[in-house]
């Protein structure tokens, strides 16, 4: 384990790009119940947020929250979705690269058996866990088995038999 491959994320990246980002979804309606309830941007995406989430909203949010309960139910499905196609697009690009099936798409990864897809769901997820561990500091010369750096005051090997009285 020690994260995705250029590659595995590469695959990733591209059958992603057909998706609208979820987050521009959040924020358009963010913007949208912004201008409704003449509040900030950032407070009703704050909003949306917590209400997706399942976070607990003072009074007048959770009003809010229930003004446009069907508009941030849309975004909590375009989450939903999108968290989906991440997963599935994560799966696909393990096996094509790491099983050297170029030619397994989307479909292929639909039509699989749920406990190995979520087998190699946690397979990512562990290998993108690894990425982000910190790294540990350099290896030293004592770590490497390196002998220390002399000080100078040694005398260099010549090749000349050591003489010992």
């Amino acid at each position: 384990m020690g994260g995705l491959t250029v590659g595995e994320s590469a695959v990733i990246t591209q059958l992603l790009t057909s998706e609208q980002s979820s987050f521009v979804k959040g924020a358009q309606m963010a913007d949208a119940i912004a201008r409704s309830e003449k509040i900030s941007l950032t407070e009703a995406f704050a909003v949306i947020e917590a209400a997706i989430s399942g976070g607990g909203l003072e009074p007048e949010a959770d009003a809010i929250r229930l003004r446009h309960a069907k508009e941030i139910e849309e975004v909590a499905k375009v989450y939903a979705a999108a968290g989906q196609k991440n997963m599935s697009a994560t799966v696909t690009a393990l096996i094509r690269c790491r099983l050297g099936m170029s030619d397994w798409d989307l479909a292929d990864t639909d039509q699989m058996p749920r406990a190995l897809f979520n087998d190699i769901w946690q397979l990512a997820q562990d290998e993108q866990a690894a990425e982000n561990q910190p790294t540990t500091s350099r290896p030293d010369e004592e770590m490497l088995g390196k002998p220390p750096a002399g000080n100078g005051k040694s005398k260099k090997p010549t090749g000349e038999p050591l003489v010992t009285t």
